[in-house]
């Protein structure tokens, strides 16, 4: 799916988002302190939502993002904070997007990072091939 679909999906799937701005974006300086963070290069699908909409969440499921803040006072939905302070992630091999009510857990693998993957109890499954299709498949999962 290009960036265009993607776009028009979100318009037409618009009551399940509640997504920012480009106003709301992290500045390429914020991306490179959550990267330096991480210890990775986030995938340029990741980034470029970031830049076209800040953040947001798809029926409350928060997609963590970077909150321009300290990372260690951002608290929330901060990539940073999620991976580094409140769990390390990092650590075992993974950057985590969101989580769900559910238990589900989304995440980049470290060595694999362009790619979703889902974790559900102990399983561990590839969710998406790139990150617009993790959106893609998550706004059509309420539909």
């Amino acid at each position: 799916m290009s960036k265009k679909e993607l776009l028009d999906l979100i318009e037409k799937k618009e009551d399940l988002v509640n997504f920012g701005t480009a106003d709301d974006a992290p500045s390429s300086e914020w991306i490179q302190k959550a990267e330096q963070a991480l210890g990775v290069t986030l995938p340029e699908d990741y980034k470029w939502f970031l830049s076209e909409f800040g953040g947001g969440d798809i029926c409350g499921e928060e997609i963590y993002s970077i909150y321009c803040l300290p990372f260690d006072e951002a608290v929330g939905g901060d990539l940073v904070y999620q991976n580094v302070i409140s769990s390390d992630n990092v650590s075992i091999g993974k950057i985590v997007l969101s989580n769900t009510d559910f238990g589900e857990e989304y995440y980049f693998k470290i060595d694999d990072i362009n790619k979703v993957y889902v974790s559900i109890g102990n399983k561990d499954i590839l969710y998406a091939n790139d990150f617009i299709e993790y959106i893609k498949k998550r706004l059509m999962s309420y539909s």
